[in-house]
């Protein structure tokens, strides 16, 4: 395995471990701090706790805004029952029809549990058809009342976090775990953050770590103010098409191992629409070109799918912005699976553009 890739295998199992879930992100904000900071020049986290590392290149030049966001998809726990169960709400879009039967992790103390589902033996034809809402769902931690589960040290708004280990597949390129969605990216500009310490470039590189994205990019919306920036570069990661329940061909032309994925357009419904800066486009397809590496061109447009870049967008009166994302599958699941070698291939097309970020043009026409 090359250096670059095991840097960032190991950088991900460490972020992996952290608690994140929107809302209670401390966990992961003081670690990903923790990491960045040997190879910042500055360091800061927001009220709101967005990280901001800031990375000056040895002479004058564009300002550049690479945006990752650091909180994942879970729950928080809503009410102990008097016999010790709990009730929680999803925050972020869970999908409801993965939920039941999952292990969980209760709390920063990590208090194992299950969600519990009803014994197939005793569900009626109809039940055993029906996706349960979470609204109906329950959470056993072992304990037989609500002071043994308050001795723990639980309370309401707690986070939860699907229990998942990081699994290397039969290809050990091929990993699979929760919360790939954004960690891999948070570990792509700390290991980019790293290499420059021993590169040359022009300008300055900020680097945000931005919260609550997974409830409507709510940290990307002030995470640009006050900052003086000329274009950003949103990394997310994208659903894959390539299984076979999606038309890889028609509907999602994605695939993991295949390179970056590119969204020229995206959107949820009417909030969110993202549409590449074509000055920025340019940039990409000839840096890709000239690294040799692969791009996949997509658009998903009129389904629940928005990235940081929609926020980054608007802010300061408009800043010229594109998406880079590793593709992965079973987005949003504590199995998302995705190749370590798209994530390479993101870090050296970051690098490719920061090297000659002096002659970037943002014309629009």
């Amino acid at each position: 395995m090359s250096g670059t890739k095991s840097s960032l295998k190991s950088l991900l199992i460490e972020l992996h471990n952290a608690m994140g879930v929107t809302g209670c992100e401390q966990e992961i904000v003081k670690l990903v701090c923790e990491k960045i900071t040997p190879y910042a020049d500055q360091v800061n986290v927001t009220t709101t706790g967005n990280i901001i590392a800031i990375k000056k290149g040895k002479k004058a030049g564009p300002k550049l805004l690479l945006g990752a966001h650091v909180d994942e998809i879970g729950f928080i726990v809503r009410h102990i029952l008097p016999n010790g169960f709990l009730l929680f709400d999803k925050i972020g879009g869970v999908p409801e029809n993965i939920i039941l039967g999952k292990k969980v992790l209760v709390s920063s103390k990590r208090i194992p549990g299950v969600i519990g589902t009803k014994p197939g033996h005793l569900q009626t034809p109809e039940e055993a058809k029906t996706i349960q809402p979470v609204s109906k769902c329950y959470l056993d931690i072992g304990l037989n009342s609500a002071e043994e589960v308050k001795k723990y040290g639980i309370k309401v708004g707690d986070p939860i976090i699907f229990k998942s280990d990081v699994t290397e597949m039969v290809n050990p390129d091929l990993i699979a775990t929760r919360a790939v969605d954004d960690r891999i990216n948070c570990a792509v500009i700390i290991e980019l953050f790293k290499t420059l310490s021993t590169e040359d470039f022009a300008g300055t590189i900020y680097a945000v770590f931005t919260v609550r994205e997974e409830a409507g990019l709510l940290g990307a919306r002030n995470a640009a103010f006050g900052l003086d920036i000329d274009y950003a570069i949103a990394l997310d990661t994208i659903p894959a098409g390539d299984t076979p329940d999606i038309q890889v061909a028609s509907q999602l032309p994605v695939s993991i191992g295949k390179g970056p994925a590119i969204p020229i357009a995206d959107s949820v419904g009417f909030t969110f629409f993202q549409f590449i800066h074509p000055g920025l486009r340019k940039t990409i397809e000839q840096k890709a070109e000239a690294a040799n590496i692969n791009l996949q061109f997509c658009t998903i447009v009129g389904y629940m799918y928005a990235t940081d870049a929609a926020a980054f967008s608007y802010a300061n009166g408009g800043i010229p912005t594109a998406t880079i994302t590793v593709p992965r599958r079973y987005s949003h699941s504590p199995v998302e699976l995705f190749n370590i070698n798209d994530a390479v291939d993101v870090l050296t097309l970051l690098k490719a553009i920061i090297k000659d970020n002096e002659n970037i043009n943002l014309s629009f026409i």
